[in-house]
């Protein structure tokens, strides 16, 4: 029988094995891995389903392997156009490294809803080339690879033999001329007349509120008169002396305008005279418009 100090060191000798064979395995792998590129760079591209019902989103996925000791990963771009396909949500990139080979992944998710897509019947698509663009360690400029797109087919929802039924069936018709309750002419007519009185009433509004005699002081258009109302009252009276019934009225005034002036006897002498049974054409009213410059001389 086989003691435990034997058993022991069988295991130990299986356990060795084991582990050399698993580090010959995986340096046959790694070494394998890294020399499996024979270029710098590998590049695939496949879209799909390449024949697909109108609406429907394809899937576009690129894959890029390299020597990450000859190309940085980090200067790969890749150019691709659609159209007229378009993408559903930004474009989505992994990256993983194993060894010395890093896998790039471009993944796209795409569609053509417009009126360019829409097939009667079936309808083949050929997209633009595109390309995955690369620098090369050491070495100027961009290394580029060219992309070719397989072709892509789609198919309508409606058969062809039923796309009639959506068409337009409706009949184009020449409408008459139109016509009116009222004449169109008379309606202008009478909207300008309206604006006309409504604009008249606005200015006459603002003729109003302004304060018109002020503005033609200061632009010059009117002469004041810096007299005070003693003295016109007094030149009124003046000018009509010879018309009785415009005479009367000037005396009275001027009465208002000497009680104004705290001169009683003056302003009774006035309307004495103004009330008088004859307008006084003698030296009566002369000896009173001397007493009113006498007074308005004392004022000043």
């Amino acid at each position: 029988m086989i003691d435990r100090r034997h058993f022991a060191v069988l295991a130990a000798l299986v356990v060795l094995i084991v582990a050399a064979a698993g580090y010959l395995a995986w340096r046959a792998w790694d070494s394998g891995e890294q020399s499996s590129l024979a270029e710098p760079i590998a590049v695939t591209a496949v879209v799909g389903p390449q024949q697909h019902m109108f609406g429907d989103p394809i899937r576009a996925q690129v894959e890029v392997l390299l020597d990450r000791e000859r190309i940085d990963p980090d200067t790969v771009r890749l150019r691709a156009n659609f159209a007229p396909y378009r993408p559903l949500r930004p474009r989505r990139r992994t990256e993983s490294t194993a060894g010395g080979i890093t896998r790039l992944r471009f993944d796209y998710e795409l569609a053509c809803l417009t009126l360019r897509c829409l097939p009667r019947g079936q309808r083949d698509f050929e997209l633009r080339s595109g390309a995955v663009e690369y620098r090369i360690r050491g070495a100027e400029g961009l290394q580029t690879e060219e992309i070719d797109w397989p072709g892509l087919r789609a198919t309508g929802r409606i058969p062809a033999e039923q796309l009639w039924q959506a068409d337009l069936r409706a009949e184009y018709r020449d409408l008459g001329a139109p016509t009116y309750s009222v004449r169109p002419r008379l309606v202008e007519l009478v909207a300008l007349l309206l604006a006309v009185l409504f604009g008249a009433a606005a200015l006459i509004l603002t003729l109003r509120l302004l304060p018109l005699a002020r503005i033609a002081e200061r632009l010059g258009l009117k002469t004041v008169d810096t007299r005070t109302p003693l003295e016109r009252a007094l030149a009124r009276v003046h000018e009509t002396s010879e018309r009785p019934d415009e005479g009367r009225r000037a005396l009275e005034r001027l009465a208002q305008e000497l009680r104004r002036a705290r001169s009683p006897k003056l302003a009774g002498d006035a309307s004495r005279l103004a009330w008088s049974r004859e307008f006084p054409a003698d030296g009566r009213l002369t000896v009173l418009s001397s007493e009113v410059e006498r007074l308005i001389s004392e004022l000043r």
